[in-house]
């Protein structure tokens, strides 16, 4: 039933991205995969909000009518269309790696490793209950709640709102996480502990394939394995993809977000509604998402106002991109008409100055070891890189600005400049833009390595023999 659980969303999002990138044939069948859970998970939970604010009851056959419908409507749509549900993976032949036998074996064992170690996740989710406490209090221990009782418990007053009551929760957090666990729990009958929290590895292995798709077609397959053995040699990344941190999937829908503003500006205008669809399934998922998600919309308007081809048709090209944040309006609705606000209430900002934090967080990211060579690679191809081009541009604004944004709070604020000091806090924020970081790693990398693929590109035949 578990697995049944997980296709439903995914089949969801698979025909929504058919539909939407029926015209893009660079996008493969792996890709479009990738893509699908995340975009399904985040659609079913907004509409799983919507059921609760209406106080329909959260039961399966609730939930679920609305979900078989759209997914019986969108096959309609998809057969009626003609649309192709599935395209080969075009791979960058150009890159000069010819597979001899000795490649090909490291292909094998780097693909090996990483099947392995996402393997390994999937059986240790499946090995041990929730114990985070974060984890419990924050998000679990409300979804038990909301499943016992069938709603969202908003009955009483604003600030009891979502078992702030009975449970430790802060109850401005977006609800994306504790309604993916009422959903699997509807499933299995009861609230199992270990079995609720199965959907967080998926998005890791959504994230992975993702990351290799695009690392593949910048670089080259053997170089893209190389990059995934790395990227999942994160212990944190594995940690909270066990357990059930909304700072995974956060960090999943920042970087679909992403990868698809740098398709757009590629030219693969698809990808357009994408940029907003993830955003705001990003927005429903943490609190903090805010200050990446402006930041990217900010610079997608900038891109598309200073692009020759978008120029004559830019309003309508800013509506196709934003309109689909509308998804996110009946949340956000919620939260400020019960001045519910952003963040714990119990932080109170104190403003104070301490400049010696930009020492301490440029050490602890250069030299962090949950994360790693890429915090630490990453510069030095920055300053290897000479001028950077435009999409890498546009990309490295959002993630400074992003990354500006907890160095201030560290900086300014008293509660948070005394939480600093937790490792653990400052590395969940890191996790959070750590794939988008190695995205633009991977755009790096190839402004670097031409020249030794040129090296290995063999002569012809008869250039041999001139």
């Amino acid at each position: 039933m578990i697995i049944l659980a997980l296709l439903l969303p995914a089949l969801l999002g698979f025909l929504l991205i058919s539909l939407l990138l029926c015209n893009d044939r660079n996008a493969g069948l792996l890709e479009r995969i990738c893509l699908a859970f995340p975009l399904g998970a985040g659609m079913l939970t907004m509409q799983m909000f919507i059921l609760g604010l209406l106080r329909i009851p959260l039961t399966l056959g609730y939930t679920l009518t609305p979900l078989a419908l759209e997914i019986v409507l969108l096959s309609i749509w998809v057969l009626w269309k003609k649309v192709p549900l599935a395209r080969p993976s075009r791979w960058d032949s150009g890159t000069g790696w010819n597979l001899s036998g000795t490649r090909k074996i490291t292909m094998v064992i780097l693909a090996s490793w990483a099947g392995i170690k996402l393997l390994s996740i999937f059986i240790e989710t499946g090995l041990r209950p929730i114990f985070a406490w974060d984890a419990w209090a924050n998000w679990s221990a409300g979804a038990k709640l909301f499943y016992s009782m069938k709603s969202l418990l908003l009955d009483g007053p604003a600030q009891d709102f979502f078992t702030q009551g009975a449970v430790l929760r802060i109850t401005s957090y977006p609800l994306h996480n504790p309604l993916m666990q009422v959903w699997l729990s509807m499933w299995t009958g009861g609230f199992d502990e270990v079995l609720s929290k199965f959907w967080s590895p998926v998005y890791l292995l959504a994230l992975a394939g993702s990351l290799y798709v695009i690392a593949a077609k910048e670089l080259n397959r053997l170089t893209a394995l190389g990059l995934l053995v790395m990227f999942l040699s994160s212990p944190l990344l594995s940690y909270h993809s066990v357990e059930v941190y909304s700072d995974m999937p956060l960090s999943v829908y920042l970087f679909l977000a992403s990868a698809s503003f740098l398709y757009v500006m590629r030219g693969r205008r698809s990808y357009l509604p994408l940029i907003a669809l993830f955003s705001a399934e990003a927005l429903f998922t943490k609190d903090e998402s805010l200050f990446f998600v402006a930041p990217l919309l900010i610079s997608a308007a900038v891109w598309v106002l200073r692009s020759p081809q978008e120029r004559p048709r830019k309003w309508r090209t800013l509506t196709y991109m934003f309109a689909p944040l509308l998804l996110i309006a009946p949340w956000y609705a919620f939260k400020f008409y019960h001045a519910l606000g952003l963040g714990a209430e119990f932080i109170k900002v104190e403003l104070v100055f301490h400049p010696e934090i930009i020492g301490s967080v440029t050490a602890q990211i250069l030299f962090l070891p949950n994360f790693n060579l890429f915090f630490t690679l990453f510069p030095i191809l920055f300053v290897l890189g000479g001028k950077p081009n435009n999409e890498f541009f546009h990309l490295f604004v959002i993630v400074a600005c992003y990354a500006l944004f907890f160095i201030m709070l560290y900086m300014f604020t008293s509660f948070y400049n005394a939480h600093f000091t937790n490792d653990d806090v400052f590395c969940r924020n890191l996790l959070t833009y750590y794939p988008v970081v190695v995205l633009l790693t991977v755009l790096q990398l190839k402004k670097q390595l031409p020249l030794f693929w040129t090296a290995r590109i063999p002569k012809p035949a008869s250039a041999r023999k001139k």
